[in-house]
């Protein structure tokens, strides 16, 4: 009896599935970043429009305060201007009426920038009970 062959065992070719994956992960990446890139875009305008407001109000508290500090400044000065001292006595006067004014001045500025505080609702003392 003649012995056979062993026929040639055919090597079978990998499964490429590893390139498909990076392919994929690839392509869903630029998605990915694209679609972030939507929202980012998306989320940023709405927030600059939230803001413009904001920023309108803030030029106009700017303008008001400046405007009311050169006022405050321009009466200053006129009183300044008005103001006859002769003597000691009169300097004494007039310094006392200065410190006053100003410091009355400052309060009203102090209290005209400083925010507003929310009423705070009161608590009922608990009466003691004998």
């Amino acid at each position: 009896m003649a012995a056979r062959k062993k026929t040639a065992r055919k090597k079978t070719s990998r499964k490429k599935t590893s390139r498909k994956k990076t392919t994929r992960k690839k392509t869903t990446a630029k998605a990915l970043i694209r679609r972030v890139d939507r929202e980012v875009a998306a989320l940023s305008k709405d927030v600059e429009k939230r803001l413009k407001p904001l920023r309108r109000e803030i030029q106009k508290a700017e303008r008001q305060a400046g405007s009311e500090a050169s006022r405050l400044l321009r009466q200053a000065r006129a009183r300044l201007n008005k103001v006859e001292i002769k003597g000691t006595a009169d300097w004494q006067k007039f310094l006392r009426q200065s410190r006053r004014e100003i410091s009355k001045a400052l309060g009203q500025i102090e209290s005209a920038v400083r925010p507003k505080a929310k009423k705070k609702a009161r608590r009922k003392k608990a009466r003691a009970r004998a």
